[in-house]
């Protein structure tokens, strides 16, 4: 069914300051705004979220204060609702904005995407997740239990005293 959530990783977009230069994380892996065809208050209102959340530590990673530390989960929180209302019911939303808590704040937008684009780059990203993890598995199915490795981005394997993918097979 369109919007369905179901378990996969993929249809769960976190959020969370991890020096990463970006709180938007998907899959396995940060997001780089410019892939999310979120709207550029919302990517401004992160980027703030994220730096408040840097110089609201101490030397020793730890919270100023009990307040920084819960204003910053509410602003978190906030982010999270707008994120979600931007991309729409076909993505759940997992805030995590204060490491060594045990909740996760889950949020899932009950509206169409007031953010088309930002639904569209969300779905793309899904796929190629997908077809990633379709790639993945076939490779391990070819590999006869032989240690593998693919490298995503050339496409290419590699296997022990062996060099095997895309670049060979042109040529």
């Amino acid at each position: 069914m369109p919007g369905e959530i179901t378990d996969a990783p993929h249809e769960i977009i976190r959020m969370f300051p991890d020096y990463a230069d970006t709180v938007l994380w998907f899959g396995d892996g940060p997001v780089e705004y410019s892939d999310t065809g979120l709207t550029a208050a919302l990517v401004d209102d992160l980027q703030h979220w994220e730096q408040t959340f840097y110089e609201s530590r101490t030397d020793d990673f730890e919270f100023v204060s009990r307040t920084a530390e819960a204003s910053h989960a509410e602003e978190g929180v906030k982010l999270a609702g707008r994120v979600s209302a931007e991309v729409g019911p076909r993505f759940a939303i997992a805030c995590d904005s204060v490491e060594g808590r045990d909740e996760t704040v889950v949020l899932r937008a009950e509206r169409p995407a007031e953010n088309p684009a930002a639904e569209a780059a969300f779905t793309r990203l899904r796929e190629e997740l997908i077809a990633e993890g379709k790639r993945t598995a076939e490779i391990f199915a070819e590999s006869g239990g032989v240690w593998t490795a693919y490298a995503p981005l050339s496409g290419e394997t590699f296997t022990p005293n062996q060099r095997s993918g895309r670049s060979q097979d042109q040529g």
